[in-house]
């Protein structure tokens, strides 16, 4: 399964959400993951904090997630990017579900996506790694295998993009108690 097209936001839509998210660039911190060493983010509702493997409260912007919700209906967290650092080939981390949506805010060379797992579970038969790079527009709305292989190349000096996770049933539980739900 490749990645899937979900949609396509509008030119005035897309500038009214990267003008809200530019009014709030003091909330961007330094990634500190190995895949995207200094790339400039911070995470929505909550956030997983990967040394200590638990989820900690984030930012609340409730006018973003709305937006997002509409996208990913039973997504739990987000990750706003923003800047010309990408993320090299890699998967998601466990405390993802296999299906994430990715909205691309800005220009981007390629999005990186290798199908090795055909579906959005896991599975014994799988593919042969066969990297593709996509052309993902400005605006572009997407769902992918978390699991799968993917990377962002050369984003634009003031790319935006937002990428929302559902919890996995292997979190859910330590989810659900840390965030209180």
């Amino acid at each position: 399964m490749t990645i899937r097209k979900l949609g396509i936001i509008q030119p005035q839509t897309v500038e009214t959400i990267t003008n809200h998210l530019a009014d709030k660039m003091d909330r961007l911190a330094p990634d500190m993951s190995n895949y995207a060493r200094n790339r400039q983010r911070y995470w929505l509702q909550h956030e997983w904090d990967l040394k200590n493997r638990e989820f900690i409260p984030a930012i609340r912007d409730e006018r973003i997630w709305n937006y997002c919700k509409h996208w990913m209906p039973d997504a739990d967290l987000g990750l706003v990017v923003y800047g010309p650092i990408g993320i090299t080939p890699h998967r998601d981390d466990s405390y993802a579900d296999w299906r994430g949506v990715g909205i691309n805010l800005g220009e981007i060379e390629s999005w990186y996506y290798d199908c090795q797992y055909p579906n959005y579970y896991w599975t014994r038969d799988k593919n042969p790694s066969d990297p593709v790079n996509y052309q993902i527009p400005v605006g572009g709305v997407f769902e992918f295998n978390t699991k799968n292989p993917h990377a962002a190349n050369n984003p634009a000096k003031d790319r935006w993009a937002i990428f929302l996770w559902k919890i996995s049933k292997k979190f859910r539980a330590q989810f659900e108690q840390e965030t209180e739900r």
